[in-house]
């Protein structure tokens, strides 16, 4: 202990995700002393997530849509049961982008490094001891003093909370000869994965992201749907997703969660640039006036304006995924029927990629949808409590 470096902050952030990175930005925009310690040697490595992000997301986290953080548009998304049943979307309305995510985060970086943040990378967080007056962090390479930390270490901190809302991913980058450009995959066989799906992200006219999650044996499953397409592997990446929702508490003592740690992850896609990033932008505003004006008390904003923003979107796409996890292959072969029948892919075409719940609001006021769907599934109990909350909003 005694051989390690002391040094002194207002703010520490643990994780140089978006939302760390986020959160860093807007404390140093603000004149806040912030440090930001990131265990891998360089931000925005090892690129996990699929990437996927509309415009509008961009723009409020004040990220510039450069060619070198956007791959391309996504015009069209195929949607394919395990009878082979398929919906062809055309969502070049909706405005969505596939990323370089690693690009994104060191952009955001630069911006936070910029404004005065300093950057620890290759330093691990090895203890955080929490008193009256702020928090003592030790890392693998020094000891840090500082008022608040902000908790941006992703699922290692999540499933602490709730374990119960972690699934695993298998996700690989791949040359795929027979994928159509600028099209989003997403594969539905509830034998192989009843809590989610296959997808596929295009990141080139011949490259992808390819991956699966649930909660069984998910590598050799991937591997022989892409052997099958006579796909080359260029990257593995294993990891976790946070589908759960929201912490109960972002802000406990002198911790501040973010992002995924605080369950800042959409519960249909685990997709959380956005409504991660904003969680560290938030949580950054109201962390420098607690700090400005020395009143823990500002902190309450922050949880309230990010549940205010998302809050009830996240609570229909919780109780959407409980009933997605119910549903049978028969049923998503009556689902693709029944939206096929009812004509609402035009309405999934104009949806927003960042308000799933929203877009379920839409289909439910489609005439005669809410009463075919009630004769789907085995859940009525809950599909009746989604209709019914849904009726609310």
């Amino acid at each position: 202990m005694s051989s390690r470096q002391r040094l002194n902050c207002d703010v520490i952030v643990a994780g140089g995700s978006i939302a760390g990175l986020s959160a860093a930005r807007v404390l140093a925009e603000h004149g806040i002393d912030v440090v930001v310690v990131e265990e891998d040697m360089e931000i925005g490595t090892p690129e996990k997530c699929g990437g996927l992000v509309s415009h509008t997301s961009l723009a409020d986290l004040a990220i510039a849509p450069t060619g070198r953080i956007v791959s391309q548009p996504v015009e069209s998304t195929i949607i394919t049961s395990a009878g082979g049943k398929k919906l062809d979307i055309d969502v070049t309305k909706v405005g969505i982008f596939a990323l370089r995510r690693r690009e994104l985060d060191r952009a955001v970086a630069l911006e936070a490094s910029r404004a005065g943040a300093r950057l620890e990378l290759g330093s691990r967080v090895q203890s955080v001891d929490e008193g009256d007056e702020g928090v003592r962090v030790e890392t693998s390479s020094a000891e840090y003093r500082a008022k608040y930390l902000v908790e941006a270490r992703g699922i290692s901190v999540y499933k602490m909370y709730k374990p119960q809302g972690v699934i695993q991913t298998v996700q690989y980058e791949c040359y795929v000869p027979d994928m159509r450009r600028r099209t989003v995959e997403v594969h539905i066989d509830k034998e192989i994965s009843k809590e989610y799906f296959m997808w596929l992200i295009p990141i080139g006219d011949d490259t992808a992201r390819v991956g699966i999650a649930g909660r069984g044996v998910l590598a050799p499953i991937l591997e022989r749907h892409l052997e099958a397409r006579k796909a080359r592997v260029l990257k593995k990446i294993f990891h976790s997703l946070a589908v759960g929702g929201p912490v109960d508490q972002f802000v406990q003592g002198k911790r501040v969660l973010v992002g995924e740690a605080a369950g800042q992850t959409k519960p249909t896609t685990a997709g959380g640039i956005y409504t991660a990033g904003m969680g560290g932008k938030i949580a950054g505003k109201y962390l420098a006036r607690a700090l400005k004006n020395n009143d823990k008390e500002e902190l309450n904003g922050y949880q309230r304006d990010w549940m205010e923003a998302y809050g009830s979107d996240f609570k229909l796409q919780l109780a959407l995924r409980r009933i997605y996890e119910d549903f049978t292959n028969e049923d998503i072969e009556a689902l693709f029927d029944l939206i096929s029948e009812k004509d609402v892919v035009s309405i999934i075409s104009e949806g927003n990629f960042d308000f799933h719940g929203r877009d379920f609001l839409k289909l439910v006021g489609v005439s005669g949808f809410a009463k075919s769907l009630m004769l789907l599934g085995k859940s009525r109990a809950r599909l009746a409590a989604l209709l019914q909350l849904a009726a609310t909003r």
